[in-house]
């Protein structure tokens, strides 16, 4: 190993923007099948005579295995080197894709997600601490700005081109699309990308327990807030999650706080840029992926709009935050990350605040007009936080803390996704009971209203008992539709909040461009091959 350290390798000019490009291709496609799939649901429910408690599972088990995964990527770039890891997470997602376009019933098709997910948790992590040894500190803020494009561009185009392709070619085709794209990025990969086993570190024992007890904590929480409105919050299932969730949590800190090489450095929190930027990154999670999922909800089951036509809602603003990440990563790079961050948290509040007056008659551009001015902070917040997390620690570190940051972020977007939808849900039933009592208050009213409902309906042909009945049927349903949009408004005002709530937070980044201690320029520029 000694005489491999005395020659490093050559890296060729413009390599690491090679890797950048393959990166982020594969973190597209592992970020786009965690929402491709949501539109074609009812179509694969049909196919396999399924219901919906048993097709959830396709989207839980891939978002159990992604998130639950992700902290063995650590441990094995200790092992293998990067490029070993991100070639084989590629060539396990490219054959989960397959399998699931070839899966014959629902079970075959839960456990080819699973397949997909061990390779999609492994790339992002893998991608990001490749990138940070890549690039100098001066350009990472760009560089986390480019590959912010893969991680967001995937999830905000999922449902566009899911319902696209579903509605035209089946919905096995949105994995079979995976195949020829999941082929060039391995061979790219295999080809272009250097071995990186110079710069592996000493091999370390690995934190069997520590990672057990943390698969028991992020499996019983998330499975907890994913079922949690389906199940019921206070039944058995959701307690007994949550009961196992906090055992694995106790277990997971009385063993990492013990053993001499944890599978996750809680050490890490005592940095104050790590602590806040891991904050900072709960909440956008929440403000983004809550927004992603509750948008269709509302278009489709409110405004009577298709698949297709809400996943073409939120293209502008993805395209328009795709031009913005650069830009503002380079920002980030001159201005240090404490100013871009605070003013992406007011804008990410402001921009779900925009949607506390959405209502049946919101135009299309209204729509649109609180997603573009989220592009803007969403942009300000992640390539920012992105660099000041990875700047914050010692080199000998970024790999654990890649890892931490992205199960931060999951954990984030499926707290925001229950969150949000439970909050929904109280709400409705909150001002079905306001507007059914409202109703019964003003008795003169509503059978003024009433009254004239049922002779246009009379008047179109029905008897008057049939029409009695049409009548009350369409005024619960005018009843239910308010207590919706009610609802809408009420879970974006709070989301709104709990956005707000971390500005202060921000204060405590850094307000110019940080190095992390104990790494001298001389040892940096000799992991980086420079």
């Amino acid at each position: 190993m000694e005489n491999t350290l005395q020659k490093p390798q050559v890296v060729p000019p413009g390599y690491k923007w090679t890797v950048m490009g393959i990166i982020m291709l594969g973190i597209m496609m592992a970020t786009l099948d965690s929402s491709i799939v949501n539109v074609s649901i009812p179509k694969i429910m049909a196919d396999f005579g399924s219901n919906i408690d048993d097709i959830e599972w396709i989207l839980t088990g891939y978002m159990l295995a992604f998130a639950t995964l992700m902290p063995l990527t650590g441990w094995l770039r200790d092992r293998i080197g990067y490029k070993k890891i991100y070639v084989g997470a590629l060539f396990i997602f490219t054959l989960g894709s397959v399998l699931c376009g070839m899966a014959w019933n629902l079970p075959t098709l839960i456990l080819a997600r699973v397949i997909q997910a061990v390779g999609g948790g492994a790339m992002q992590p893998t991608g990001m601490a490749l990138l940070t040894e890549l690039f100098p500190p001066k350009e990472r803020g760009r560089a986390m700005g480019m590959m912010g494009i893969g991680i967001i561009l995937g999830p905000a185009i999922g449902p566009t081109l899911g319902g696209y392709l579903t509605d035209y070619f089946g919905w096995r085709s949105i994995f079979m699309i995976n195949l020829p794209i999941g082929i060039i990025a391995t061979f790219a990969a295999m080809e272009l990308m250097m071995n990186d086993e110079p710069h592996r570190m000493v091999k370390k024992p690995f934190d069997f327990w520590g990672f057990g007890f943390l698969g028991v904590f992020l499996v019983g929480a998330l499975l907890g807030m994913s079922q949690g409105n389906k199940e019921g919050w206070t039944s058995i299932y959701i307690l007994t999650c949550f009961t196992s969730a906090v055992l694995g949590f106790i277990g997971f800190m009385l063993v990492e706080l013990h053993v001499d090489n944890p599978i996750i450095d809680l050490s890490l929190f005592k940095i104050p840029t790590f602590a806040a930027a891991s904050a900072i990154t709960v909440a956008r999670s929440i403000g983004l992926f809550g927004s992603l999922f509750l948008i269709p909800v509302f278009v489709q089951q409110q405004m009577g709009m298709t698949s297709l036509q809400s996943g073409l809602l939120m293209l502008p603003s993805s395209i328009f935050m795709a031009f913005l990440f650069p830009v503002v990563g380079g920002l980030a790079d001159k201005v240090g990350p404490r100013t871009p961050s605070i003013i992406g948290c007011i804008i990410v509040a402001y921009s779900l605040y925009l949607y506390r007056f959405i209502d049946l008659n919101t135009s299309y551009w209204g729509l649109i007009y609180p997603m573009m001015v989220r592009s803007i902070g969403m942009a300000l917040l992640m390539a920012p936080i992105m660099t000041a997390v990875m700047n914050s620690v010692p080199q000998n570190k970024v790999a654990v803390t890649s890892t931490m940051n992205n199960i931060i972020m999951q954990v984030g977007a499926s707290l925001g996704i229950a969150f949000f939808g439970s909050v929904l849900s109280n709400r409705a039933t909150f001002h079905m009971t306001v507007v059914g009592q409202s109703v019964r208050m003003n008795t003169p009213a509503f059978l003024s209203a009433f009254g004239n409902v049922m002779q246009r309906v009379h008047g179109l042909g029905f008897s008057y008992g049939n029409a009695v009945a049409a009548s009350r049927g369409m005024v619960m349903q005018s009843m239910i539709k308010s207590a919706m949009v009610l609802s809408f408004q009420d879970v974006f005002l709070i989301g709104s909040i709990v956005v707000a709530c971390t500005i202060p937070i921000a204060f405590f980044l850094p307000k110019d461009l940080v190095h992390a201690p104990h790494r001298g320029k001389k040892a940096e520029e000799q992991m980086l091959g420079e």
